[in-house]
């Protein structure tokens, strides 16, 4: 599948700074392992659950090279460098996908998580996915409210120190209405800060 320019956006942080999301390409390797570096340990950890000082090659070539269709990932740029990542990741001909992200630590709070999980959520759709499954740290609340938080209806499965997340995620009364309370915040934040540079 070609790259899908019609999912990139502007759009503004919980604090009113205006950001850019567009899918991730192999050019952003370099961005890709800058933005690692910059993650503390404990982030890293809560990711993928294990200690990662570093992006290998082959990691970097896994995470850059997807093919838009089941295999998503989706960025967060700020003066052109990554300040977060989302991704899910599926097979061929099955409804369900697992979704995971990562916030740089500055920005951890900022509703950036809640952006990538709305985007995704309209990419995985627009490609024929209906469910996302996602494994998280039990003790990484802010990461499952993000889940919970969406509107949607969240299931969980708990599986030693983690917690498996199982959601539909076509939209519902409660999940529309979750994107107009963001919508409007959004406006009124666009509105107190009509000068906030297109990053």
């Amino acid at each position: 599948m070609k790259y899908p320019a019609h999912w990139e956006s502007d759009v503004l942080t919980a604090e009113g700074v205006r950001v850019h999301l567009r899918p991730i390409t192999p050019d952003d390797a370099d961005r890709l392992t800058r933005f690692h570096a910059t993650l503390s340990p404990r982030t890293v950890y809560l990711r993928y659950f294990a200690a990662m000082t570093h992006l290998s090659e082959r990691a970097l070539v896994r995470l850059t090279e997807v093919d838009y269709r089941y295999r998503v990932a989706l960025i967060v740029l700020l003066a052109d460098e990554i300040i977060a990542v989302g991704r899910y990741e599926g097979a061929a001909g099955s409804p369900e996908a697992e979704v995971a992200f990562v916030v740089a630590d500055a920005y951890q709070g900022h509703g950036l998580g809640s952006v990538l999980l709305d985007h995704l959520a309209a990419a995985a759709l627009e490609c024929g996915i209906s469910q996302f499954t996602a494994v998280v740290l039990a003790n990484n609340r802010r990461m499952i409210g993000v889940f919970t938080d969406a509107g949607y209806q969240v299931s969980r499965h708990y599986e030693g120190a983690e917690v498996r997340l199982r959601f539909e995620i076509a939209d519902s009364p409660r999940t529309i209405a979750v994107r107009a309370s963001r919508a409007t915040h959004s406006a009124r934040l666009a509105a107190a800060h009509p000068d906030a540079p297109a990053e």
